[in-house]
């Protein structure tokens, strides 16, 4: 896509309409002035320019539009083309449209466009588990951000800087990240019930972590509020997509980034209904956790069945959160139920998710346990660990050695609870990994 001085408009627009210099200047001015002016060397006044816009058949805004404006514009396009491949999953295909807007963003010192390309790259990295990587983008992302105020961003910055380090198990700084999300909400005019509703459920699994029960239930109680405002919606924006690309290619910029925008809110609409039924999710497992089973049931079937008619690929975790109360609740029959649920669905999915397998074998050792299995359940956890030593999961891999160590010990088998109680605490000081049992 090319960028244009305000001479170089004049003259593209002037040979599409097959005018001479002549034609144009009319009685108004003169064929040399026309040419001064297409070459930079002469500035119209407001008078001839709005002449000459008239004559061109163009607005005057489109006219004076700066160069960095333009550049800036069609940054805009491919982030939107790169946003709405991140929400697809189409990892390289978004990296590769946030390295085109690069070239323009370097070009014209695009200090915001820079930010937004630091934060998707940030979003990429945080999509591959590149949590270092991740974090350094958004700390940059932010300190732009910051500097201009951007309220909404900033929030976004903190969100995802707080999910990373609660992946991490950094749970003091999760919570300090969250907190500032939080205070930004507080102190700007953004009204979004999705987002504070994510920040209050992020607290309070926060604060969960940290043992800080109280509190924790209040957030919780916080985040359940927001969600009972909301609805769900979805849509798909391929073909405005489509409609975005070829205008790109016949070089209406403003169509083009209109027509993505169109096709960016449709996938932020779907995705808006994915965030609200993992915070639906979310939200199950926390009442379940508290010992409020019937209100976890709740949330967790009507996640599942917005999960369904989204074709979303997470109803596993929500099918795993459901056969998990069964289990609290040593309903082995529904359990069992579920699990076959789960088998089904984790067979459908496009791409495997490897942890899924993990709390698979968890699930299903659960259940042969509460049936008196043992031989069954002892065979489902050493599958579990052959299967977490092969992936190199260390951490699961200790909670499954340790798991061992605590089944063999209540059957009396002190050799063997003793091996695998050893493994386990051997991993976990490898790793440095922390891990409650």
């Amino acid at each position: 896509m090319e960028i244009l001085s305000l001479g170089e408009k004049i003259k593209k627009r002037r040979k599409e309409l097959d005018l001479t210099l002549k034609n144009l200047a009319g009685d108004r001015i003169t064929a040399g002035q026309i040419s001064l002016i297409e070459s930079g060397k002469s500035n119209p006044s407001m008078d001839l320019l709005e002449y000459l816009a008239g004559a061109l058949k163009v607005s005057v805004e489109h006219l004076m539009e700066t160069e960095e404006t333009q550049a800036s514009k069609i940054c805009i396009y491919y982030q939107n083309i790169a946003e709405s491949n991140i929400l697809n999953n189409n990892l390289e295909i978004a990296w590769k449209a946030l390295e085109d807007s690069f070239l323009y963003i370097e070009k014209y010192g695009l200090e915001l466009n820079m930010a937004t390309n630091l934060y998707l790259k940030a979003l990429i990295h945080e999509k591959k588990k590149e949590y270092d990587e991740a974090q350094e983008l958004l700390l940059s992302a932010n300190n732009i951000y910051i500097k201009y105020n951007c309220s909404d961003e900033i929030i976004k910055v903190f969100m995802l800087l707080g999910k990373i380090t609660l992946e991490l198990d950094a749970y003091h700084s999760a919570y300090s990240y969250f907190q500032q999300a939080e205070k930004v909400f507080e102190e700007s005019d953004v009204y979004n019930e999705v987002a504070m509703g994510k920040v209050y459920y992020y607290i309070s699994k926060t604060l969960n972590k940290m043992g800080i029960d109280k509190e924790a239930i209040e957030y919780m109680k916080y985040a359940e509020e927001k969600l009972l405002k909301l609805k769900d919606s979805r849509n798909y924006g391929e073909s405005f997509m489509k409609i975005g690309q070829v205008r790109f290619k016949e070089g209406n910029l403003n169509q083009a980034i209109a027509y993505t925008e169109k096709s960016l809110n449709l996938f932020r609409t779907r995705q808006q209904s994915i965030l609200i039924t993992d915070l639906m999710s979310g939200l199950g497992e926390m009442f379940s956790e508290y010992g409020y089973v019937d209100r976890s049931f709740e949330y967790l079937l009507d996640a599942k069945a917005i999960k369904e008619r989204l074709s979303e690929e997470s109803t596993v975790n929500t099918l795993m959160l459901i056969c998990n109360n069964y289990i609290k609740l040593k309903d082995e029959i529904n359990a069992k139920k579920v699990l076959e649920q789960i088998v089904s669905n984790m067979q459908n999915l496009s791409v495997t998710d490897c942890t899924l397998m993990y709390k698979y074998h968890i699930l299903k050792y659960k259940i042969e346990l509460l049936e008196k299995k043992y031989e069954e359940a002892e065979r489902t956890l050493i599958d579990a660990l052959n299967y977490t030593e092969k992936m190199n999961y260390h951490k699961e891999s200790a909670e499954i050695a340790i798991a061992l160590g605590k089944f063999y010990m209540d059957l009396g088998r002190e050799e063997e609870a003793r091996k695998y109680l050893d493994e386990g605490v051997r991993i976990l000081e490898e790793t440095k990994c922390l891990t409650d049992f």
